[in-house]
């Protein structure tokens, strides 16, 4: 039994999908396995739903979609419980990607701060390998597309932690073509843009480092108004100061 919400919503059991094709109905069983295991409150489940508009109708609608995701649900070993005003879905943590991506994640940390990066590397990169895709693609609502923006944020957060060990592993010249791909997705995400300046500086391109923080910046104030951080700029402060130094020593 897998529910899988890293990329679009799907529920697989013996290697067999099971279908949850009403779009409300997916976003409330989104709304549910963000919290598994836990009461999760009606209004909750209504702005899982209807966002802030929701109808009048909506609680008794909601009944509706609980009792048809409680038949579609019924071959799986899951439960879906009902108290005064909250419901709550009953399933094994370990059948949900996202408890899986943390899980990877938290191991990952643990082996860094016990000094074993390689080993944290790999538990980084078999968390990020649960990603599908865009987490909770497709299910519409806004008040979904808010959480699917603290996931992605999630998976940021395991990129820059991969990128930063595998760099303290002297790994910065093979993992350059993987920060450029994330980077091109996530264009204004600083701190890898400095990861990536950073790795290719190490590689002895220093031109592209320069040429990297020129078109960050152009795009920050073109796009958004606004300058590079502190870090960016003392970043290419430092390349600027080094490079003639680097030629030299090669002349």
């Amino acid at each position: 039994m897998h529910f899988l919400i890293l990329g679009s919503l799907e529920l697989r059991e013996s290697g067999k999908r099971i279908a949850i094709t009403a779009p409300k109905q997916r976003a409330i069983l989104v709304a549910l396995l963000l919290d598994a295991n836990n009461e999760v409150p009606i209004t909750r489940l209504t702005r899982a739903g209807w966002d802030d508009r929701p109808p009048a109708t909506a609680q008794t609608t909601l009944q509706s979609y609980i009792y048809r995701l409680r038949q579609a649900l019924s071959p799986l070993p899951v439960e879906l419980d009902t108290s005064h005003d909250c419901y709550r879905l009953n399933v094994a943590p370990e059948a949900i990607d996202l408890w899986n991506f943390r899980r990877r994640v938290d191991r990952a940390r643990e082996h860094a701060l016990r000094g074993r990066l390689s080993d944290s590397t790999a538990e980084l990169r078999r968390a990020l390998a649960t990603w599908r895709g865009n987490a909770l693609s497709g299910v519409p609502g806004e008040t979904l597309r808010q959480e699917a923006r603290l996931l992605e944020a999630e998976r940021i957060a395991a990129y820059e932690e991969l990128f930063t060990t595998e760099i303290r592993l002297g790994n910065h010249r093979h993992i350059i073509p993987e920060l450029q791909k994330v980077v091109s997705g996530n264009p204004f995400h600083e701190s890898l843009r400095a990861l990536l300046m950073s790795s290719l500086y190490s590689s002895g391109r220093q031109v592209e480092a320069l040429q990297h923080f020129s078109q960050i910046r152009r795009r920050l104030r073109d796009d958004l108004g606004i300058e590079p951080c502190q870090e960016l700029q003392e970043l290419h402060q430092s390349i600027l100061e080094q490079q003639p130094r680097k030629r030299s020593a090669h002349s």
